[in-house]
């Protein structure tokens, strides 16, 4: 007899192996089969919730799954009656085949329990509380709908809780019951809750702590004499959080040492620690290895005042910057502060060392939007290229800024957007070198997508109206290129160039990226991504970056590494590292 090579028979030996696997496979991860037939999706995912016997596996012995196959009808039955059907007819059958076990509920339904009549109220003292008027309002329950049992105790434990969130804590039901008539196939809803009278809040106490009680007071939007609200009192204990002063917050309202339906409000603060120290060290393709440090002087009184001082060395930029900040005016969203700073950069084009001393009025208005108005004196020594002379340039620079975030978590992403807009002037006539207007805004948007995606997209642009260009510092020039600007350059290398060929800045920009992202596992996913833009005075030469990264979710931020090309040569590849922010 003749044996033949598998290889001569190779598409046989391929069909055979995938029928073996598929053989194989069968047996390892068969599953028990339960069809239930008459039912729409919602009833069926219902039936299949009160099932017990959907929990078994194929391992399970005879004598349980048929004690239990017994007992689905009345099972059924409950699921069904808890989404209007009181007439079901059920129709079952078990079976054993090739080691597992298999079961057919057919089920008809019968007609639907609709509600005839709907009685809800609000007795007591709440009785007229817009509030309570909400929530019936959007009521889902209506004359004329399927009775829905989940329904009914939700709207039941809604009404409760309402009204223990705003102080009507003696609340009770004098009447609650869902009434069904079996010969007619209609239901009466009735429910009336007996709100009791309301508690209020008779004074607030605020334990001891580093910070004058008229100062930490300021947190509370409450005030003795006011109704309890629940809403606020989380709102002020979130506020407390916020603001970097105090941990271990708690906020008691003393129900049991009530007096005619009034009791205090007992508010006990620890202080954080009243220095703070941070120290890092880092690398990225830009700057280089950093060395980063820290302090904060949480309160320097009891009014709440901090100092801030911020340390960040590396080869090619260096600053120092320290704070004096203080409440102001309303402390929950108003921070005067007084800075002074020292900025050192030296790269390929640029030398430039700055001083700059001012004062900064921040405004928050609502969520994360703030506005921001300062006045600095800056002096700045620099040149913008190796061929260029030094200058030195003073400014006195009025400016004003609008920045906003939002954000949710959506597993390891961090979704939603921020922007920046920020508008500076200086004129001759009032203590500087040069005169100028310039405007830049910086956007930021990311949002998931299907199966762990994240579209991520950027932009920055930026203007500037000056009398005369050469006299403009470094630091207010713009530049395009690196890790967080257009990838596949170097940073900071695109922009106007002169005679020379030195990059020397530019008075506009323009650029923008998209960025797609998809996680492959636990905190790690890949990237694709294009980056486009240009820094210019006159004409416009965008340059274009293009590449694949790799993004690890770490405890202190995403670690991006990038490869990308940029458009004038696809040979010159280029490596990007940096530790970004989620958003």
């Amino acid at each position: 007899m003749k044996i033949v090579p598998c290889f001569s028979l190779k598409r046989f030996c391929y069909l055979a192996l995938l029928l073996i696997q598929l053989s194989v496979s069968s047996v390892i991860y068969a599953s028990p089969e339960i069809s239930i037939t008459g039912l729409t999706s919602e009833l069926e995912a219902n039936a299949r919730a009160y099932l017990a016997l959907s929990k078994e596996t194929c391992e399970t012995p005879q004598w349980k799954i048929k004690r239990l196959f017994d007992k689905s009808p009345e099972q059924i039955e409950k699921a069904v009656r808890a989404l209007g059907y009181y007439h079901s007819k059920i129709q079952k059958s078990l079976t054993w085949e090739e080691g597992c076990w298999a079961s057919v509920f057919n089920i008809q339904l019968g007609p639907p329990m609709l509600i005839k009549e709907l009685d809800i109220q609000v007795l007591g003292a709440g009785a007229e509380e817009p509030f309570f008027a909400e929530l019936l309002i959007n009521n889902s329950i209506q004359i004329g709908n399927i009775v829905n049992h989940g329904q009914y105790e939700a709207l039941k434990s809604n009404l409760k809780a309402q009204a223990e969130a705003k102080g009507y804590f003696d609340n009770h039901y004098e009447l609650k019951q869902l009434a069904v008539d079996l010969e007619n196939n209609t239901a009466k809803v009735q429910l009336h809750l007996q709100t009791g009278n309301r508690y209020y809040i008779s004074r607030i106490t605020i334990s001891e702590n580093a910070l004058a009680p008229e100062f930490t007071r300021k947190f509370l939007q409450i005030e003795p004499g006011e109704a309890y609200d629940r809403k606020k009192i989380v709102e002020a204990h979130q506020l407390f959080d916020t603001y970097g002063y105090y941990k271990n917050v708690q906020l008691k309202y003393l129900r049991k040492q009530a007096e005619d339906y009034y009791a205090p409000l007992a508010v006990n603060l620890k202080n954080l620690p009243r220095h703070a120290l941070s120290a890092g060290v880092g690398y990225d393709t830009d700057l280089g290895f950093r060395i980063s440090a820290g302090y904060k002087n949480r309160y320097l009184n009891e009014n709440g005042h901090q100092f801030i001082a911020d340390l960040n060395l590396s080869l090619k930029k260096s600053h120092f910057i320290m704070e004096y900040v203080l409440p102001y005016n309303n402390p929950l969203k108003d921070r005067l502060s007084f800075f002074s700073g020292i900025t050192y950069e030296d790269t390929t084009n640029i030398d430039s060392q700055k001083i700059e001393v001012g004062a900064r009025l921040s405004n928050r208005f609502y969520g994360q939007l703030v506005l921001s108005e300062q006045l600095k004196f800056v002096a700045e020594h620099f040149r913008n290229s190796n061929s260029a002379p030094f200058q030195t340039q003073f400014l006195l620079v009025p400016g004003i800024a609008i920045s906003n975030i939002r954000a949710e978590n959506k597993g390891m992403y961090l979704d939603g957007y921020k922007y920046m807009l920020n508008l500076n002037a200086a004129h001759r006539s009032i203590a500087s070198n040069v005169s100028f207007i310039q405007t830049r805004f910086n956007l930021k948007m990311a949002y998931s997508t299907f199966w762990g995606g994240r579209i991520i997209a950027k932009t920055d642009l930026g203007a500037t109206a000056v009398d005369v260009f050469t006299d403009l510092p470094s630091s207010y020039r713009f530049y395009a290129g690196g890790d967080n600007s257009v990838r596949g350059y170097d940073y900071k290398s695109i922009g106007e160039r002169n005679e020379s060929g030195d990059v020397i800045g530019g008075r506009y920009l323009v650029t923008g990226s998209l960025e797609y992202e998809q996680k492959i596992i636990d905190a790690w996913s890949i990237a694709a991504f294009i980056d486009a833009g240009d820094a210019f005075t006159s004409t416009m030469n965008v340059k274009f970056g293009a590449g694949l990264g790799v993004r690890w979710y770490s405890i202190v931020g995403p670690v991006r590494i990038d490869i990308a090309v940029p458009s004038e040569d696809i040979g010159d590849v280029h490596f990007h590292f940096s530790l970004s922010t989620a958003l």
